[in-house]
């Protein structure tokens, strides 16, 4: 699935003037159809990736870990018996120990002298928070100030639609203002609601305020999961954030679709209303400026950000518009049903969703009740397509005998309602993944072997362009390299099976975090009916992980944010400056972990970068009081979070993907021809269900005690 190219309208007619609506909702006269409008096409772009060249052959002198050799065996004895096995045995071993934040564990070694051990985790996380910021700055000091002119121009034009218009057309722009009066109320409470739609708006708004699950929708009567509209992520963090991430979310989920078996005229209704909403975009003016240009400031960037939507957008209404009425149909034009008839036919053509979003049963198509426009869609991600493609009931019926993880009771017998975090690295590569899957009776469903199989090539072929054509993209592109599993050359304790779980544990660590930082923009799926010591004089020097290829996709990932972000204007002088020290610092880290796995010896200044690591990330991600107190809360200082990923609507619970806080890792390393035991940070990892009526808040996540089992596999490495 490649980047949508955008379109924009070159205005052939004069923008509609603001006019104020009738005091009553009596029909206008019947108008005589207007000439449609063309439609010119221009190509789109944010920010172009340049990737960051690796050219090494491992070669990383062997030793044995011997903790009674090791330089620095006052290290070893603060460990308990199990870890020093474990630690000898594999060459490192993680102590679940929990840190607040990740550099603290950095902070702490150089206080007392043990060498660290630069973990892909720490620069992993550190890159979290500064994708997470800028796309908190973004919406804060632009895309909020933007959604709200948006919504009153918008919300005016359906006043406008609703008061000159008769018949279906009306129906359908009276379902247009209820639409938009809701995400104005969302956004900005003190807006009054129109009183032709009132009542309607304000049942809805309770259902979005109860956030208790699925039921039907006042306004547009499908089903609707009114459980996603808990604000989480990062909105919990002030009231502008929860109020943007509310009407941001009706805006994403509620679609206007292009049939509906049960009730083909209310499919008419809301496709009437989209070619509306459609027109309206490029005829009005919102805050003094075409509204297409601002409803383009939010989508581009969060596009950028995460990707392209998953739905039908304006764009793809605007392009079947053109073929069938020669333009964009005015309100009058809209009564013909046979150009209708022709506008749905032609629209059914194009791509359906990839991923389910909602309530759909195994008696529906998906393809013919989920399709359709939305004003501001929720994005394809393949994370959440792969989990589409891996549950009922594109995967069937339970054929094992225990009670798997990913298993749900329903009416047709035990299915795979949930997936499992796994499941993505699995499909891109991870024999690991796979085989822990495998052990867990998670793949022991009619139709999982061949689903998983057809996903392998699909994602196995896709081209780079496709891979670094957003963040998002590119965020999981980066991650890749740490699904191979290390051989010959690398360092001894990176080609046990230990280590294996433990770059998998990284995988699904940092993975998390990226949901979490999109959680509102993300499309989910759903199943059809987760002792100090005194510091030596001279400490003995450290290492970083040899990951070269992960510091350089993340360095050229880091580049691409910075210039596309900067291009728009998104970036204050602090952000981008983190940026910019955040690209040098892993290109550092690229250029020492090539030297370690070919035996070369590093720099003073290098082996400095390495020592205060902990400081620099702490700078990295610590911001001025100004953008703190604007953009974070209390649920910041620690590194916890939680994101729900996947709705199983069979047992009405929903798959947490958590991180919890940093344990410190102990690695036995050769540096300078000595053993050494050096410390470093990773996450831990947690993977659970919550009731649907209750999806967890990073608040909420960190005040939970005690915290749900850690996965079993992770025992191979996290030694208690």
């Amino acid at each position: 699935m490649t980047k949508r190219t955008g379109l924009l309208l070159a205005l052939a007619a004069t923008l509609l003037s603001a006019c104020a609506p009738a005091p009553t909702p009596t029909p206008g006269p019947t108008a005589t159809p207007a000439p449609p409008q063309p439609i010119v096409v221009r190509p789109g772009g944010f920010a172009a990736y340049v990737p960051v060249p690796v050219d090494v052959t491992p070669a990383a002198p062997a030793y044995t870990p011997d903790l009674d050799i090791v330089a620095n065996p006052d290290v070893p004895a603060r460990l308990n018996p199990a870890q020093q096995a474990t630690l000898e045995a594999n060459g490192f071993v993680v102590v679940p120990q929990g840190y607040g934040q990740i550099y603290a564990i950095y902070q702490q070694a150089d206080e007392t002298g043990i060498p660290a051990f630069v973990t892909t985790d720490a620069v992993l996380h550190s890159f979290h928070i500064l994708y997470d910021y800028a796309l908190r700055l973004a919406e804060i000091e632009h895309f909020i100030a933007d959604l709200e002119a948006l919504n009153a121009a918008m919300l005016k034009a359906a006043e406008a639609d609703y008061a000159s218009t008769g018949g279906p057309v009306q129906e359908a722009a009276r379902q247009n203002l209820a639409f938009f009066a809701v995400a104005t109320k969302l956004l900005t409470p003190q807006a009054d609601v129109p009183a032709p739609v009132r009542d309607v708006v304000q049942k809805e708004l309770a259902l979005i305020e109860a956030h208790e699950g699925i039921t039907f929708s006042p306004i547009f009567g499908y089903r609707e999961d009114y459980s996603q509209y808990v604000p989480r992520g990062h909105y919990t963090r002030n009231e502008d954030f929860e109020r943007y991430f509310r009407a941001m979310m009706w805006y994403g989920r509620m679609a206007f679709h292009l049939t509906n078996p049960d009730d083909p005229e209310a499919a008419r209704r809301e496709t009437r209303g989209a070619l509306l909403i459609v027109r309206t975009l490029y005829n009005t003016q919102a805050g003094g400026e075409p509204a297409l240009d601002v409803w383009e400031r939010i989508y581009e960037p969060t596009a950028f950000f995460v990707g392209t939507a998953d739905d039908l957008t304006v764009y793809d209404y605007a392009a079947v518009a053109q073929r069938v009425y020669g333009g964009l149909p005015d309100p009058a034009t809209l009564a013909d049903e046979a150009k209708l008839d022709e506008f749905i036919a032609a629209a059914r053509q194009l791509r359906p969703p990839a991923i389910v979003g909602g309530y759909v049963t195994d008696q529906e198509k998906p393809e013919e009740v989920t399709m359709g426009f939305r004003f501001m869609g929720q994005r394809f991600i393949p994370d959440s397509y792969i989990f589409q493609q891996l549950v009922y009931d594109k995967v069937k019926g339970y054929r094992g005998s225990g009670q798997p993880f990913t298993m749900s009771p329903s009416e047709v017998g035990p299915i795979r309602g949930f997936p499992r975090g796994l499941d993505v690295p699995a499909v891109l590569g991870s024999e690991r993944a796979l085989e822990i899957l495998t052990a867990d009776g998670d793949t022991d469903y009619e139709g999982y072997a061949e689903q998983l199989a057809k996903l392998q090539a699909e994602f196995a072929n896709l081209p780079e362009e496709q891979w670094t054509a957003n963040l998002y993209w590119n965020w999981l592109h980066t991650l890749r390299p740490l699904l191979e599993v290390k051989g010959e050359g690398y360092p001894t304790f990176m080609q046990s099976p230990a280590w294996t779980d433990k770059d998998l544990h990284t995988w699904l660590g940092s993975w998390t975090e990226l949901r979490h930082d999109t959680i509102l923009y993300a499309k989910q799926s759903y199943a059809i009916k987760a002792t100090s010591a005194m510091p030596e004089p001279k400490p003995v020097r450290g290492y970083v992980e040899p990951q070269p290829e992960v510091y350089a996709r993340l360095a050229a990932l880091t580049a691409q944010m910075q210039a596309g972000l900067g291009n728009r204007g998104l970036l204050n002088d602090e952000m981008a400056g983190k940026l910019e020290r955040m690209e040098q610092l892993l290109l550092t880290l690229k250029t020492i972990s090539e030297k370690e796995l070919q035996g070369e010896g590093l720099t003073d200044d290098e082996y400095a970068t390495i020592r205060f690591i902990g400081d620099t990330l702490e700078d990295l991600t610590t911001f001025s009081e100004e953008v703190e107190g604007e953009i974070t809360s209390q649920a910041d200082e620690r590194m916890a979070l939680i994101a729900d990923v996947h709705t199983d609507p069979n047992t009405n619970q929903v798959l947490e993907e958590g991180v919890g806080d940093a344990f410190p890792i102990y690695i036995v390393v050769l540096v300078e021809g000595r053993q050494v035991v050096t410390l470093g940070g990773v996450f831990s990892y947690y993977e659970f269900k919550q009731p649907i009526g209750d999806r967890l808040t990073d608040e909420a996540w960190q005040a939970m005690s005690p915290r749900p089992n850690r996965p079993a596999w992770t025992g191979s490495f996290i030694v208690e």
